[in-house]
């Protein structure tokens, strides 16, 4: 099946159903260590995020190199601690290419960029109660002010609008949520998305291009890519029974 190409100054970003039920064909293409995380959920529907992704962004970055996914190696980097075992922000050993995943509900996303280190977050809207119980130490003061004038019908899609860009944001980075989220301001949910501020960033430091991505009904997702301007390509595809991935659509 043909994979769009990732082009320079480009970051695309694949949007997916998670799979109904393992294919053998898509455990296979996972290594052993991802086999053996795959293995550790006890949730069948965390195994069926988890396999998703990873099979995915395998099989999107081999697209890319004109390899099997099987022959794709990644390599983790953490810059705040010395952990032995692999964590922290994926890259793909041997290439420029910057991949990102991330995965909620019942959809998973794969990001792939030239342009740049690259942060994709996605997120399930629920009514779980979670937006009024993390707003005040995920939003900064800007943002609790813009959401606390919300309908409280409208407050968790905009709480979820908000942490989807900062998580972005901090994949791109690699600081994850090592860094407060509370010290990043983002614009407000009905406004373009951009990073506004981060208190206590060290200076240099590349630009941070943060876009929305349509993540479809009930979700919210976003991108960012640090450096120059780049075109957010998205499709939307996923597997077939059979464990064979559908021919992305462009949108």
């Amino acid at each position: 099946m043909d994979v769009p190409r990732v082009g320079a100054g480009e970051c695309h970003v694949w949007i997916a159903d998670a799979v109904r039920e393992p294919s053998p064909s898509l455990l296979e293409l996972l290594d052993d260590r991802e086999r053996s995380r795959y293995g550790a959920f006890v949730r069948a529907a965390d195994r069926a995020l988890y396999l998703t992704a990873h099979a995915l962004l395998r099989e999107l970055v081999a697209a890319q190199l004109g390899t099997a996914p099987g022959e794709v190696r990644f390599v983790h980097e953490c810059r705040h601690c010395d952990r032995p075992e692999p964590h922290g922000k994926p890259r793909v050993a041997g290439s420029s290419l910057e991949p990102s995943l991330s995965h909620s509900g019942e959809r998973v996303a794969v990001a792939l960029s030239l342009a740049g280190p690259v942060g994709v977050d996605l997120e399930e809207v629920a009514e779980d109660g979670r937006a009024a119980e993390l707003a005040p130490v995920v939003l900064a003061p800007a943002e609790r002010a813009w959401l606390e004038r919300l309908p409280a019908a409208e407050r968790t899609p905009g709480f979820v609008r908000y942490w989807a860009r900062k998580e972005a944001v901090l994949k791109a980075t690699g600081d994850g949520l090592t860094v407060p989220p509370a010290l990043l301001t983002v614009s407000a949910p009905d406004a373009p998305a951009a990073l506004l501020e981060w208190r206590e960033r060290e200076e240099p430091h590349p630009p941070v291009r943060l876009h929305d991505v349509d993540a479809g009904d009930g979700y919210r997702a976003a991108v960012a890519v640090l450096g120059e301007e780049c075109r957010v390509v998205r499709h939307e595809t996923g597997y077939g029974g059979d464990g064979v991935l559908r021919r992305p659509r462009r949108g």
